[in-house]
């Protein structure tokens, strides 16, 4: 279980617990919990981006920290060498010197006198791989004529020996792994890596699938941008009639400045100039002040700005336009029912969504509720019927 550290298995936990949350809001959805699968989407998406940070960290302190453990091949290397030193000898027996002195080493009972210069060779190779590393560094030193005066030399070996006594302390900072094992863990940081990453990319579209579907939703709707309509309706669909709640979520002013920051544009139709007044000249798409949409207010007597350039200019998104007079606002109804019927027998649709803001006391008129939101649906526009 070495394989990832504690913080690599709390990475594959969190992305696994990613789907999970997508089923519960799914589940959700059947139960029209509108608050929650919002709250499960977004943490969704958080915990898919903590599983990656961790999996990445991970991959950096962790498994790539890993060293190869080859202390098995080096006692090969030894038992090898033990073998032919051992075969080398017995074919030597002969040659072994019967006398023994007391200064002679465990390795002079050999009678080297009689060997040739190959066998001499061979004979000194098998002792300098038994001899200490501290042991070869000073008849390094001491090869070019300088005194020995190094450390070793004073103490007999010392700093072997602390190499020894303070390897242990390094063993505890990295991870010894045979060779198979590492193949093994790399292959699993890969694929949890990618895991964690495909994980990531999901998790945000489908937090921009749930923006989307709740984007004409008038209950689920938040945070509004200026995405472009297609990409809405082609997820959700604008409904050709939709009734405000009482209470409403948004005043009047806040509600039409919504559909400004979401790039759409309206027709304010009101029987109340004091309402209409409250409706400023500018509405800005982006914060509070950047890329502003003019409003223009068009008075009972203003022949400037007929209904063909009320329609035309809303078609191409260019502005939104607020009417007051009662007379004028039925003579805009009706020429916007022909203009609709036009577009829609060319089957043309607006590119950004239309919104017509109904705001009077006397009800809807019955072919808007009819013949209109046939027409409506089919050329991506919208009659909003506010009641406050």
């Amino acid at each position: 279980m070495n394989y990832f550290s504690i913080i690599g298995y709390v990475s594959v936990l969190l992305w696994l617990l990613v789907p999970v949350l997508w089923f519960l809001y799914f589940k959700q959805r059947v139960r029209s919990a509108t608050g929650l699968r919002l709250w499960l989407c977004l943490v969704a998406f958080g915990v898919a981006l903590a599983a990656a940070i961790l999996a990445k960290v991970n991959s950096v302190t962790y498994v790539n920290r890993i060293q190869l453990d080859q202390s098995a091949e080096i006692q090969a290397v030894h038992a090898k060498q033990d073998a032919a030193r051992k075969l080398a000898e017995k074919s030597r027996s002969g040659e072994v010197a019967q006398v023994r002195f007391a200064e002679d080493a465990s390795g002079d009972y050999l009678d080297e006198g009689g060997m040739d210069s190959a066998d001499l060779k061979y004979m000194e190779k098998i002792r300098e791989s038994d001899e200490p590393e501290w042991k070869k560094g000073k008849k390094t030193r001491t090869a070019g004529g300088k005194p020995d005066d190094s450390l070793e030399a004073q103490v007999g070996g010392q700093e072997e020996k602390k190499g020894v006594e303070s390897q242990p302390e390094i063993e505890k900072k990295v991870v010894m792994m045979v060779s198979s094992k590492k193949v093994i863990a790399d292959r699993l940081d890969t694929a949890n890596l990618r895991l964690t990453r495909l994980v990531l990319l999901l998790a945000l579209l489908f937090v921009i699938y749930d923006y989307l579907w709740r984007a004409n939703r008038y209950a689920e709707a938040f945070l509004p941008l200026p995405v472009p309509g297609a990409w809405v309706t082609a997820f959700s669909p604008l409904p050709p009639l939709v009734e405000q709640p009482v209470p409403p979520r948004r005043t009047l002013v806040e509600e039409l400045a919504w559909l400004a920051k979401r790039g759409d544009v309206f027709l304010y139709l009101t029987d109340d100039p004091f309402a209409a007044a409250k409706l400023p000249s500018q509405l800005p798409r982006l914060g509070k002040h950047r890329w502003p949409m003019e409003v223009i207010h068009v008075k009972a007597g203003d022949r400037l700005i007929s209904d063909e350039l009320i329609f035309e200019t809303l078609w191409y998104g260019r502005a939104s336009f607020a009417v007051d007079a009662s007379e004028r606002v039925e003579k805009v109804l009706e020429n916007f029912l022909v203009l609709l019927a036009d577009r829609k027998a060319c089957r043309a649709k607006a590119v950004q969504s239309v919104h017509i803001v109904w705001h009077s006391q006397t009800p809807l008129p019955e072919r808007w509720q009819s013949e209109g939101r046939r027409l409506m649906q089919a050329t991506n526009f919208s009659v909003l019927v506010c009641k406050g």
